[in-house]
């Protein structure tokens, strides 16, 4: 279980090799795919069933294929865990299914590329002496807070879970301005899950070959060029670092279910309507759920709202899910009252969402995906944070870049700090988002471009792309 955008790098890989001149010998990939439990249904287990069902993911990139690792027994408690806790066992679980696919192919193996989340299976990669790269689909800064964290825990012995208690801003090597230690992403600040699960995985960045990134260096130019000063990241110094994004899912929809939501928005005029997702793993209570559409009849503005029912309280790794209908959570005649300006769904695809002119403005979770999305889109974000990454995501939006406006950068659905945004909140970060003249849009539609030319030929990802590949294929095996 890892994240989508690691298949389109496979493909990438292949597509990019064939055009190198003396690239070594042709890579082919395998990604490796584990069986969710039948308890969590999820789009993701049916896209990955659909993938192992193939041997190839097209017939354009025939050197990508797919195999099933065997699965594995879940204990009892895996069934009552967080979404985080439930991956983290589930990755470690299948270490010797790894092992064996490995074993079974060897020499033939070139190396590992292991989603950031996945960082146990580096130690599978030791085991058969074999280079190990970590795909990283965070932003460039956080993996600088990672191993800034890190750095702070093992050779300064500061306990940072206590971070979130200073009495003053941050300074952190990764970030052009100092941070509050409000927006630190609660995978820091929270005890238990720091110190058993991202501790670790900072950790094991440090032993790949390399790290790469969904990220490009127009947009992330501090933080990727904090990773060339010496000793920011402590002694052991940080692995190269390539920047290859954006990698984006292009006619790749999970789901095809947008005729109805593209002719609504065929209907409405250029850049009038705001799109409010919280992706694929994103919901808000039912009273926030209230506050937020008091929030867009407030501010008069067309609207596209991909609204998902929580996970039960019994199934904390389940994913969101479908109403079967939106009237049971909304505020009585809020449909009725908006029908003529508004349109409330379920999951949609989210990049033909944004690639439409009628959109002008997202109210995001500041998933990094979707960050990357926006900004092909040329589409400004008002940012609504709600896990992982996402506080800082937000906060080097708004803060570091002046890319996206401030609905909140701090909100917390459950636990101790539980956060309500106001109506008054809402109104004025979708106003503001919308506005056609902001300093915000404008630099927004500066870094569509920038994100374009990244990825085309010369650009700064498509070179960055080939010193991987590269590397990769002077290690593989001659034949």
């Amino acid at each position: 279980m890892g994240h989508v955008q690691i298949v389109e790098f496979a493909k990438l890989i292949i597509h990019r090799q064939a055009l190198l001149p003396q690239a070594g010998p042709r890579l082919s990939v395998t990604v490796l795919l584990m069986k969710l439990p039948d308890y969590i249904d999820t789009v993701t287990s049916s896209f990955s069933d659909s993938l192992s069902s193939s041997s190839s993911i097209d017939d354009s990139a025939p050197r990508v294929n797919f195999f099933h690792l065997p699965p594995t027994d879940p204990t009892p408690e895996w069934s009552t865990m967080t979404r985080g806790y439930f991956t983290h066992n589930l990755v470690k679980s299948q270490k010797s299914n790894v092992a064996d696919f490995l074993r079974q192919r060897m020499p033939n193996i070139a190396g590992l590329v292991v989603d950031m989340l996945c960082t146990s299976i580096i130690d599978v990669a030791e085991e058969f002496s074999l280079p190990s790269y970590v795909f990283f689909t965070s932003p460039a800064s956080f993996l600088g807070c990672m191993l800034h964290c890190q750095t702070l825990q093992d050779e300064e012995n500061q306990d940072v879970p206590e971070l979130k208690n200073s009495a003053s801003e941050l300074s952190i090597p990764c970030f052009a301005k100092p941070v509050p230690p409000k927006v630190l992403p609660l995978v820091l600040v929270d005890k238990q899950v720091w110190h058993q699960r991202f501790l670790h995985h900072a950790r094991a960045y440090r032993k790949a070959k390399g790290i790469i990134v969904n990220t490009f260096i127009e947009l992330e130019s501090h933080s990727l060029n904090s990773f060339l000063k010496e000793s920011a990241y402590g002694v052991r110094g940080v692995p190269p670092v390539y920047p290859v994004g954006p990698i984006l899912n292009h006619g790749s929809s999970i789901q095809k279910r947008s005729s109805e939501v593209l002719n609504w928005l065929d209907d409405q005029p250029a850049c009038s309507v705001v799109f409010l997702c919280f992706g694929s793993q994103g919901s808000l209570r039912e009273d926030q759920v209230h506050e937020l559409a008091r929030g867009l009849e407030l501010s008069k503005t067309r609207f596209l709202w991909s609204l998902r029912r929580q996970s039960p309280d019994d199934k904390p790794a389940s994913f969101p899910s479908e109403y079967v209908s939106h009237r049971e959570v909304l505020p009585d005649g809020f449909l009725d009252r908006t029908a003529g300006i508004g349109k409330v769904v379920g999951w949609v695809p989210q990049l033909d969402v944004l690639s439409h002119p009628a959109v002008g403005g997202f109210v995001s979770h500041c998933g990094w995906n979707s960050v990357l999305e926006s900004l092909w889109c040329g589409v400004p974000i008002a940012t609504w944070p709600l896990h992982a990454e996402q506080q800082t995501n937000a906060f080097q939006l708004v803060r570091d870049l002046g890319l996206a406006v401030e609905i909140t950068l701090c909100y917390y659905e459950r636990g101790e700090d539980v956060t309500m945004v106001t109506a008054g909140e809402i109104e004025r970060g979708i106003r503001e988002v919308m506005d056609g003249g902001s300093e915000v849009r404008k630099r927004v539609k500066e870094m569509k471009e920038k994100s374009r030319m990244a990825v085309m030929e010369g650009g700064s990802s498509y070179v960055s792309l080939e010193r991987v590949i590269q590397y990769m294929a002077s290690n593989a095996p001659s034949k």
